[in-house]
Parts: structure tokens; C-alpha cells; sequence
């Protein structure tokens, strides 16, 4: 006969059997292979704060540009095309046309008293190279010709020359020419109707003086200069430099040396009012004293 099991046995494994059961449920077991999911790490953000570049200070030219420099002084005239020469406190000095300007030259005569603004542009790389650009030129309020007329002129005057490397003091007498006045030294003879100032010693020795219309061509003369001279030797232009060491106002100056032979053509402007000079200066005994008394006497020049 099997033996029986009691009740109160069987009802206790029962209920064990179910706890058992509920634990399992609220822990699940993973999967084989399965990796346990664990929680990421929160990515990390990084902001990137801006730093300022250094301000560049401005190159010299666009500091120059920025400046507006005012002056005034005593139109020359036109250089060429593009550039005028004004005397201003450092003396003679070149000024380019800028925009605005291209015209001014024409409302102008030299000698004029003028009034400008202009900037200073930077050549290159050479801070020391500067070129001064117009932006504004005129005629100063109220001025007039800085050169006096030939009426108020006195009769006789006294000019300082270097003679072989002496300076001397020369004195000079007023003369009439065709619609101008010069100075003349008693070594010359002056024909005003042909405008020929001539050594007496030697009249090979001259200059002949020419008065040009209004509206001249420089471009046609320079030119014509050219051809002219071609026949004596080969033909120069002189340096703006060499030109103010003879004379002042002087648009165009050629020269040719030959045998024994040097000739010149110029082109002076006295207040707007232009002359052809043609000069002969043969190499003989008397040349150390023509340049000189001659280049005194045409700068001396002046309209009636």
C-alpha cells in the first residue's frame, strides 16, 4: 500500500513554487549573446569663443590718400598734360591733375596766385617717394599776376651774373619789343622789330625772339624744334633742372651741338602769353660771357 502524502505538505510546495515564479518575472533573464544595455554618456558640447584679430594700422598710402592738405602759391603753368609746377614755400613744385582738375590750367595764366588742395600718394614701396595729386585748383580770390607790367617797370636794373666764375653785378637797360619789354646789357644790340638781341663784339652771338599766337601747339613746335636742329647735331631736350638754371617759365627747351656750333629753341610763357626763342652760340672767344647776360636779359622778359 503507498503511503499518502499529507495535505498540509502539498499546499506548502505549492506556495513556494509561486513566489519562486513571481521573483523570476521581475527580473527577466538576458538573452545568451545579448550585450546588457548600459546608459550612453551624455555628449559633451564645446563652444568656440571668437577672438578678435589685431586692427591693422593703414599702409602709408591709404593714410596719405585720407588727408586733405590745403596750400597756395604762384602758378608756373603746365608741365605736360597731366601735371602742373606751382611755387609754394619749397620752392618750385609738381603737382599731377587729378580728377576735377584737368581743366583748371586753362582758367589760369602764370604768375596767377593760386589757391589748391591736393593729397600725397605713396610710390611704391618707398614712403619717401610722394606724389601730390590735385583735387581742387584756382585762381586766388582777388589775385592777380604776381609779375609786374612792363609800365611800372623802372628804366635801368641792376642783375647779379656769375662771369667765369666771378659773380658781378651788371646793369641793364629797358627795351621795347614787339608786345613786350626786356632788359637789355650794353654788350647787346637790340632790333625790336626782328626781336634779335645780338653780341656787338661778335653778332654771331644771338637770340631771336618770337611772339606766338594765342592757342600755340607745343607738341607742333617741340616738332618743328626737332627738325630744325636736326641739321646741327644731335638734338636734346634739357632736364627741368638744367631748364631753371637759365631761365623760369619755360615750357619747352631743345638743343643741338655741332662743329664748333651750339643752337637752342625755346618756348617761355610769361602770363599765359607764349614766345619762341631761337639762340646761336657759336664756340669762339666770346662764349663765356653770352649765356649768361643772355639768359639775364630773356628772364627778364615781360608783356606790355
Amino acid at each position: 500500500m503507498r503511503p499518502q502524502r499529507s495535505l498540509p505538505a502539498i499546499a506548502a510546495a505549492a506556495v513556494l513554487m509561486l513566489v519562486l515564479s513571481a521573483c523570476g518575472g521581475n527580473h527577466p533573464t538576458e538573452a545568451p549573446g545579448e550585450p546588457s544595455a548600459s546608459p550612453s554618456p551624455a555628449p559633451v558640447v564645446s563652444t568656440a569663443t571668437p577672438i578678435p584679430s589685431p586692427a591693422l594700422p593703414p599702409t602709408p598710402s591709404t593714410a596719405a590718400e585720407a588727408q586733405i592738405i590745403q596750400g597756395s602759391g604762384v602758378y608756373i603753368g603746365q608741365i605736360d598734360n597731366h601735371s602742373v609746377e606751382i611755387e609754394t614755400e619749397e620752392g618750385p613744385t609738381a603737382f599731377e591733375l587729378g580728377v576735377g582738375t584737368e581743366d583748371a590750367p586753362d582758367l589760369l595764366e602764370m604768375d596767377d596766385a593760386v589757391v589748391f588742395a591736393y593729397v600725397e600718394k605713396v610710390v611704391g614701396s618707398d614712403v619717401t617717394a610722394v606724389q601730390r595729386v590735385l583735387s581742387s585748383l584756382s585762381k586766388a580770390e582777388g589775385g592777380g599776376s604776381a609779375s609786374p607790367a612792363a609800365s611800372a617797370l623802372p628804366d635801368t636794373q641792376t642783375f647779379k651774373l656769375t662771369l667765369e666764375g666771378v659773380e658781378e653785378e651788371k646793369t641793364a637797360a629797358l627795351a621795347a619789343g614787339d608786345g613786350y619789354s626786356l632788359y637789355v646789357f650794353d654788350i647787346f644790340s637790340f632790333d625790336a622789330a626782328s626781336g634779335k638781341l645780338a653780341m656787338k663784339v661778335d653778332p654771331g652771338y644771338y637770340a631771336e625772339i618770337t611772339r606766338l599766337p594765342s592757342g600755340f601747339k607745343l607738341d607742333a613746335l617741340e616738332q618743328e624744334g626737332r627738325t630744325e636742329l636736326a641739321a646741327t647735331g644731335k638734338v636734346t631736350a634739357l632736364s627741368r633742372e638744367e631748364q631753371e638754371r637759365r631761365m623760369s617759365g619755360i615750357r619747352l627747351y631743345l638743343t643741338a651741338m655741332g662743329s664748333g656750333l651750339t643752337r637752342q629753341i625755346v618756348v617761355k610763357e610769361v602770363d599765359g602769353q607764349g614766345y619762341l626763342i631761337k639762340l646761336n652760340i657759336p664756340q669762339r672767344e666770346a662764349s663765356e660771357g653770352f649765356g649768361p647776360h643772355v639768359y639775364a636779359s630773356l628772364d627778364s622778359l615781360v608783356n606790355q
